[in-house]
C-alpha cells in the first residue's frame, strides 16, 4: 500500500492530488485540513488548523506495516493580505508564517523521525513558489515564507545525502507555476493603490494563462511515480 499525507485537500491543488492518487485502490491518502470536501474510500480525514501550531505539534504520523511507500506533501497556503510592509495585520503575519512555513517543518520533522528507519520508499513534496526566489511587492510575509521552505527543504537533502546516503527520504520543492486558485481570484481584486501588478495577474486571467489544479496534480503524480528522474531539489512543474 502507498500511503499519502496531503495538507490543504478541501479544494484547489490538494484536493486535485488526492482524487488523482484515490484512482488507485493501492493508494491510501490521509486528508491535512480545516474542512473535508472528500468522501470516499481509502481517505481518512484529520480536521487540523494549521495555523494552531500547538495542535500541530500533536499531530502523529501512524505506523505502518504494510507500506510500499509513504508520501508527505505540504500544500497547504494562508490567505496572504495583499499589502506592503507597515499596512500589514500582526494577526496576517502570524498566520501566513504558522501555515507556509512553521507547521510545514513540524510535520516534515515528525515525519523523519517517524519513518527515517523505513526500508520503502519515503518522499516529502514541499510545494513552493516563483515568490520563494523573487522579490514581489505587496506579498512580503509569503516569499518570505517560501523561500524559508524553499530553504529548508535543501538543507534536509543535504543532511539525507551525508547521515543516511543508503537510505535517504527524498525531498523536493515543486514550483506549481500560475495556477487557478483562489488566491488568484483574490489578487485580481486587489487595487493598485496595494498592488501595482494587478493587471499582469488580470491578463493571466483573461488570456487562459492560468494552469487548472488538476494539471498540477498530474504533474505532482509524475515526481511521486518516478523520483529517480529528478536530481535537483528545487523543481518547476513547467520542466515535467
Amino acid at each position: 500500500m502507498n500511503y499519502f499525507f496531503i495538507t490543504g485537500t478541501s479544494r484547489g491543488i490538494g484536493k486535485a492530488l488526492a482524487e488523482l492518487l484515490l484512482k488507485d485502490d493501492n493508494n491510501f491518502v490521509y486528508g491535512i485540513s480545516r474542512s473535508n470536501s472528500i468522501k470516499t474510500i481509502n481517505y481518512e480525514h484529520t480536521e487540523l488548523d494549521l495555523s494552531n501550531t500547538d495542535k500541530v505539534k500533536e499531530f502523529e504520523f501512524p505506523d505502518f506495516d504494510d507500506a510500499d511507500s509513504i508520501t508527505l506533501i505540504n500544500n497547504s497556503a494562508a490567505s496572504m493580505e495583499v499589502k506592503r510592509m507597515g499596512d500589514l495585520s500582526s494577526v496576517n503575519i502570524v498566520e501566513v508564517y504558522n501555515v507556509n512555513l512553521i507547521s510545514p517543518s513540524l510535520l516534515m520533522n515528525n515525519f523523519y523521525k517517524k519513518y527515517q528507519d523505513h526500508i520503502c520508499k519515503r518522499m516529502i513534496l514541499n510545494i513552493s513558489s516563483g515568490a520563494a526566489h523573487k522579490a514581489i511587492e505587496s506579498w512580503s510575509v509569503y516569499c518570505a515564507a517560501k523561500a524559508g521552505l524553499a530553504m529548508i527543504s535543501e538543507v534536509a537533502d543535504v543532511e539525507q545525502k551525508l547521515k543516511h546516503p543508503n537510505n535517504p527520504i527524498r525531498i523536493f520543492s515543486v514550483g506549481p507555476g500560475v495556477v487557478n486558485t483562489e488566491m488568484q481570484t483574490k489578487l485580481r481584486n486587489v487595487s493598485p493603490e496595494d498592488f501595482s501588478m494587478v493587471d499582469k495577474f488580470i491578463e493571466f486571467y483573461e488570456k487562459n494563462q492560468l494552469a487548472e489544479p488538476e494539471d498540477i496534480a498530474v504533474k505532482l503524480f509524475q515526481i511521486i511515480q518516478t523520483p529517480e528522474k529528478y536530481e535537483k531539489v528545487a523543481i518547476s512543474v513547467k520542466d515535467i
